[in-house]
């Protein structure tokens, strides 16, 4: 079977994360850890073809960086100068329609159309139509292929007798949000029918499950405790550090630099047991309060975690009889700035910050089995779009006895050349708005 994943906004990390999820053996998801082979990727949607079944709803659920998730119904070859339109033309027939797209649905059936490129030349073909009135004009015509498209979808429909509605991506866009996809039940009342075009084929799709916007934002916002000045990860990069951190299900992970507690929330929800420690006391019972808080929401069995105020560099000492698989943490990214800091300043954070990690990571050895991984947050400074001022060297984890891991493997790297790594094989995330970015590097014990 065939299926497709539309990345995040910071698609290298998506694709991390999707590599380390769907390499690795898991009944829940029912992968197999056979090598998965990749058909076509680039920076909007990667597409798959695995041995058997994957559980996408369970794995939707899962996965922080991935939006939706698709079944591939179809290929259909078109030549490079065809438009989408031109190459589906008799395509997308009332009988394929219901019987590969639509689920059975009793009433006024809801369907959307949504288009993601393989080939982002594809942007740059001309238009040849005007804008409508009151909208400002387009430079691509691939813009007007969806509401096209779409209208020959539902007059086809309609001409059967059927009664439809079509939700089409607002004119600046080509595919369809999930936050629209949800709130007009499309997967239930019909169906988000996708089109994956390429310079010499069009994959035709159908969405099975989208990202969970609403519960994303209780967890992120809902919180009885928040930390707006000192900034925090979101629970989709935590969702990813976790997955990365390649663990098994039900193993015990920990976060040094725990702060309210947002690595462990995720970290619980992933199927895994939970410690947490801070030096900030106030933090620990930020921790706390939220971790209650979510243990009741999400109907948590007791158990699952443990939070204590703790230096990181002594924290072996607290966990001398606890068997920890991974470390998975924001640590510590040192000042928060409204604005660009100067060059020394930025040279005494990392300094100051190299002296911190050197004492954490030798301490991280005592308990971390060989091959466990620290999966870690380390500050960037954004100097402008994908420009960062970065640690200058890594490599005084070496003789700690510490190997830094490319972020995703290099024959993957190779093959996606428009992947956004850094000199080391890092990957960044970071925010209009943020000046300091993070870093995130995945060291793992020799």
């Amino acid at each position: 079977m065939k299926y497709a994943f539309v990345l995040g906004r910071v698609y290298t990390l998506s694709v991390a994360e999707l590599a380390a999820v769907l390499e690795k053996p898991d009944p829940a998801f029912n992968l197999s850890g056979e090598p998965i082979k990749i058909l076509e990727s680039s920076p909007e949607i990667l597409v798959i073809e695995a041995t058997r079944p994957l559980r996408v709803d369970a794995m939707q659920k899962k996965l922080g960086g991935v939006i939706k998730i698709l079944e591939v119904v179809d290929v259909v070859k078109k030549r490079e100068a065809d438009s989408i339109n031109f190459a589906l033309k008799h395509y997308f027939k009332p009988s394929v329609l219901k019987k590969q797209f639509f689920k059975e649905y009793k009433g006024k059936m809801q369907f959307g159309l949504s288009i993601y490129l393989l080939d982002l030349e594809l942007l740059k073909r001309p238009s040849p139509a005007p804008a409508r009135e009151g909208h400002k004009p387009f430079n691509n015509s691939i813009f007007s292929e969806t509401r096209r498209l779409g209208m020959i979808i539902k007059k086809g429909l309609t001409e059967t007798g059927a009664s439809v509605r079509l939700v089409l991506p607002e004119f600046n866009a080509l595919a369809l949000a999930s936050v629209v996809v949800t709130k007009n039940l499309l997967l239930q009342k019909g169906a988000e029918i996708c089109i994956l075009a390429g310079t010499d084929r069009v994959y035709t799709a159908k969405t099975l499950a989208v990202q969970d916007f609403e519960d994303y934002g209780r967890r992120d916002y809902q919180r009885p405790v928040r930390d707006e000045k000192q900034g925090m990860i979101p629970p989709k990069v935590a969702q990813i550090m976790v997955n990365l951190a390649n663990a098994k299900s039900g193993e015990t992970l920990l976060d040094p630099f725990c702060g309210i507690g947002t690595v462990l929330q995720e970290g619980i929800l992933l199927g895994y047991k939970v410690l947490g420690s801070d030096i900030n006391k106030k933090a620990i019972k930020g921790s706390e309060q939220n971790l209650e808080w979510f243990r009741n929401r999400y109907k948590i069995s007791p158990g699952k975690y443990h939070v204590e105020a703790a230096d990181a560099r002594s924290v072996a000492g607290l966990l001398s009889s606890q068997k920890i698989s991974a470390i998975v943490s924001e640590g510590t990214l040192g000042p928060i700035y409204s604005q660009y800091p100067k060059n020394a300043e930025i040279e005494q954070n990392f300094n100051d910050l190299t002296e911190l990690y050197k004492a954490c990571f030798a301490e991280f050895a005592k308990i971390l089995p060989p091959k466990g991984r620290v999966v870690m947050c380390v500050p960037a400074y954004k100097k402008g779009p994908n420009s960062y001022e970065m640690f200058p060297s890594l490599d005084f984890m070496a003789p700690l006895g510490y190997n830094l891991v490319d972020i995703i493997s290099p024959v993957l790297a190779k093959k996606m050349k428009f992947l956004r790594l850094t000199d080391r094989k890092t990957a960044i995330y970071d925010r209009k708005d943020q000046i300091v970015a993070r870093e995130i590097v995945i060291f793992e014990k020799a």
